[in-house]
């Protein structure tokens, strides 16, 4: 094993050099105003054919906020807002709004979409539900009593994923993704960036 101390916006390795990339517990913990310069990091050393994983990521999408503050619907507020409800709820005992806001908080959690690259144009593959992460991981790795209480909710959120064509991870509390970096158009277009993707 080597561990490297370098610059988390641009990794010390070249392009394609990677057939695994693993991000755990990662994006939510970045700046969240350019979070893309960095997961786009990712996908430039991720070799095509290689995989590229993002586990244990609280989900924006996901009406209860899972990692920090624990409230329903802080995530979706403005910073002031968010900072007000925390406060109101007893959640942040002395912590000041700089503190609250400082990047690497975590408490916007992360998106679907912002597991996706975005100044590269990349063709990727969501391996997700096909590998068994996503909707059944979420489901039978559920331990708390409010977790067990909201499994009605996710079939609801899943079904709803299928009505509209969507991944049904863009509805769990937690986000487990897999994708396969199929093809890299480096210097083309936006039109090609991730064709099999929603």
């Amino acid at each position: 094993i080597t561990l490297v101390q370098a610059p988390a916006d641009r990794l010390p390795f070249d392009d394609g050099a990677f057939d695994l990339v693993v991000a755990v517990g990662v994006v939510e913990h970045l700046p969240f105003e350019n979070r893309q310069v960095y997961v786009d990091d990712y996908y430039r050393v991720l070799r095509t054919g290689g995989f590229v994983g993002f586990f244990d990521t609280p989900n924006r999408f996901f009406p209860f906020e899972t990692h920090s503050v624990g409230l329903p619907l802080v995530q979706w507020l403005p910073p002031e807002v968010a900072f007000m409800y925390a406060k109101a709820w007893g959640k942040l005992r002395g912590v000041s709004f700089s503190e609250f806001t400082r990047p690497g908080t975590a408490w916007r959690n992360a998106s679907y979409y912002e597991c996706l690259p975005k100044s590269r144009t990349v063709e990727l593959r969501d391996l997700t539900e096909e590998i068994g992460y996503g909707y059944g991981f979420s489901r039978t790795h559920i331990r708390s009593r409010k977790g067990k209480a909201a499994i009605p909710l996710l079939a609801v959120f899943r079904a709803l994923a299928r009505w509209l064509e969507v991944p049904p991870s863009l509805f769990l509390p937690y986000l487990n993704l897999v994708f396969q970096k199929v093809h890299d158009y480096e210097g083309r277009g936006p039109a090609e960036r991730s064709r099999h993707l929603p």
